[in-house]
């Protein structure tokens, strides 16, 4: 009685899957191909403007006070060192000599310099950027390299003269 039951389920089964199945394969799809039409290129025309209304003639004519830059921050440094000595004469800085100057190094340094509020320079010469500190406190140039070091970074301050 067992094996009929089981037997009757399993071709219950079995039909019933095989119904699904050819449900499923014929279902019919819409398909709709859309073929793009080839048109040749065509020449636009260059119409010369001769007018007073030229975007460029009006920019010209312009006082150079109107101008505004087209960025959100922009920074200017000029000749810092200069003015703060009072003097044309030589300025004590220190300089920051790493182990390695590759991206990450450079981003950890310039983020660990601005978040000392420490004011800096970075000079790239051939492929090594060199980087000066301006800053009189001998305990904030040792924050400096301790700073570093969290991140892996060998560093040393040598005193230097601009």
């Amino acid at each position: 009685m067992q094996k009929k039951v089981l037997g009757g389920l399993f071709v219950l089964l079995f039909v019933g899957v095989g119904f699904f199945l050819s449900k499923l394969l014929h279902q019919e799809v819409d398909v709709n191909v859309e073929v793009a039409r080839y048109e040749p290129y065509k020449t636009q025309e260059i119409k010369q403007e001769t007018s007073e209304k030229v975007w460029i003639k009006e920019m010209a004519h312009k006082d150079a006070r109107e101008f505004i830059f087209p960025v959100n921050e922009l920074f200017m440094q000029i000749d810092a060192y200069g003015q703060k000595s009072g003097s044309t004469g030589k300025l004590k800085s220190f300089r920051l000599v790493i182990d390695r100057a590759d991206r990450y190094s450079l981003f950890c340094i310039i983020q660990t310099l601005t978040s000392l509020r420490l004011p800096y320079m970075v000079i790239k010469e051939d492929k090594i950027p060199i980087i000066y500190i301006e800053e009189k406190s001998e305990k904030q140039l040792e924050n400096v390299v301790l700073e570093l070091e969290k991140y892996d970074i060998k560093s040393k301050i040598v005193e230097v003269w601009l």
